[in-house]
């Protein structure tokens, strides 16, 4: 993950931008507002020192970049896991209640004292507090009216901040296309089987866990991280090179760039090739038809089944079902190509004790001994 760019728009108004996206952390007298998220956020407001009281959820927009939801299930990681406030998230009913029940789907589930089932916490509410702006949120001097898509804050009856008065020069997809027409692309056509880690880190740390996977013409990329363009292109791959899109599961460190796929998608108009399982592809289709109305035009979707090889091309695909806390299912794979196998666990711990209670030979050792 590279560092994010801390700069000062006001006295009172600071913006953290990365690769086309940005945050407005403004200072007022009940606290740090936040105005919107994005990937990664969590580690960028740790990395600049910052600790908000108050979240503003403009509505919700995507470019090729990402978007200005995603990022925001790992403050309330941070919180649950390492202790925090419950911050005041603010905006219209529309917004509160449809990132609400976005961040329920995925937040929420965890295992029992036992890690053996899955149960639904009540973490939520512990966390993320929903303060309509009805039409106008008012906390004393502190006024946030959140009308008309623009967010506008006032304090002691100041003007502090208006989000379309401090709208970015250009559009993300602009430094997208840019930075695209520099690279160039990959025609090689591969007789080994060539894996590269884009990232090894989790939701806490570092750039997310993903990789490509390339044989012949084809690259299959497994959970595709925030920023898709640029963090390919730091590899040296280009992002229309990736044929194919494999999803472990649903957490937001495993989805990060998806949305901005989408978008590149509906950019390039062709549609994007998403294998993963029933479940999984479900809830992704769930969460994002809400962003993206036409989804079904921008994906073409393939079915993983734990038992059933996928053959794609010269690429034999298997994959198992994980131990992993979310109810939609979670995997784990294994790629056979040119004479070689390439394992990838996706987010479950190696627990012997857990494996003999739960009996289930694809946990063991022996899944990935190929």
């Amino acid at each position: 993950m590279n560092f994010s760019d801390l700069t000062k728009l006001t006295d009172r108004v600071q913006r953290i931008e990365h690769c086309g996206l940005h945050v407005d952390l403004i200072h007022t007298t009940k606290g740090l507002v936040r105005v919107g998220s994005m990937p990664d956020i969590a580690k960028f407001l740790t990395h600049h020192g910052f600790r908000e009281e108050l979240v503003i959820i403009p509505d919700w927009e995507v470019s090729m970049a990402g978007d200005n939801r995603t990022g925001e299930e790992f403050i309330l990681w941070n919180a649950q896991v390492k202790g925090g406030l419950c911050k005041q998230y603010i905006g219209t009913a529309h917004n509160l209640n449809q990132h609400y029940r976005h961040l329920d789907e995925i937040f929420s589930y965890y295992f029992d004292p036992k890690r053996i089932k899955i149960i639904k916490k009540k973490w939520l509410a512990n966390w993320f507090a929903k303060r309509t702006a009805a039409p106008v949120f008012v906390d004393g001097s502190l006024e946030i009216d959140c009308q008309e898509g623009n967010v506008l804050i006032s304090d002691h009856g100041q003007t502090l901040y208006d989000m379309q008065e401090l709208l970015p020069a250009s559009h993300p997809d602009v430094e997208v296309e840019a930075l695209l027409g520099e690279l160039p692309r990959d025609r090689v056509s591969r007789d080994c089987l060539e894996i590269t880690p884009i990232g090894t880190g989790n939701g806490f740390i570092g750039t997310v866990a993903n990789s490509v996977v390339r044989y012949g013409e084809y690259g299959l990329w497994i959970d595709p991280c925030g920023y898709p363009a640029q963090s390919l292109a730091r590899h040296g791959i280009h992002w229309d090179d990736i044929t194919h899109i494999l999803i472990t599961h649903n957490h937001e460190d495993h989805t990060q760039g998806f949305t901005a796929c989408l978008m590149r998608a509906k950019h390039t108009g062709k549609p994007l090739n998403v294998l993963t399982g029933k479940g999984i592809f479900a809830l992704l289709k769930k969460q994002f038809s809400r962003l993206c109305p036409d989804f079904d035009k921008l994906v073409h979707f393939t079915t993983l089944e734990p038992g059933t090889p996928l053959q794609l091309g010269p690429i034999r695909i298997e994959c198992r079902q994980n131990h992993h806390f979310l109810p939609y299912g979670t995997l784990g794979f294994k790629f056979f190509a040119g004479g070689k196998c390439f394992g990838y666990s996706g987010d479950t711990k190696f627990d012997e004790s857990t494996n003999r209670i739960l009996k289930r030979r694809e946990l063991t050792s022996r899944w990935f001994a190929p």
